[in-house]
């Protein structure tokens, strides 16, 4: 959960950051961007680290998340983060693969609250089922 949510962290931070200096450039008395909302799970799960992989991607394209899609390894490669950007909200997801913890966590984060949980019950959904 902690390679998550540091992944996650820095795609947030690069898009906060360059919102941020759009947001100096063009008037210095705009108020400061809000912090994202962030909605996160994990269930236990015996699978494999290759077919749960191919799984996420395969959901996580279905539901829009394409851009800027990712897969960053752990140094002894036996866990994985998934992490992309919606192509159409402000909204980003990354999942967590760990085989040797036994454990997939999912987090959905965004700008806009209503969207943001939407899309992350339906990742929960599509991802988990009725766990």
């Amino acid at each position: 959960m902690r390679h998550l949510l540091q992944s996650f962290a820095g795609s947030l931070s690069a898009g906060l950051d360059a919102g941020l200096s759009a947001g100096l450039e063009a008037d210095r008395h705009e108020p400061a961007a809000q912090a994202p909302f962030v909605y996160t799970t994990a269930i236990s799960s015996n699978a494999g680290l290759v077919r749960s992989l191919a799984g996420i991607t395969l959901i996580a394209r279905e539901m829009g998340f394409e851009r800027e899609a990712e897969t960053l390894y752990s140094t002894d490669a036996l866990s994985a983060t998934y992490h992309a950007q919606h192509n159409q909200s402000s909204v980003a997801l990354a999942v967590e693969v760990c085989p040797p913890r036994q454990t997939v966590s999912v987090a959905v984060s965004g700008s806009d609250n209503e969207e943001t949980y939407r899309l992350f019950l339906d990742a929960d959904a599509r991802l988990f089922g009725n766990c």
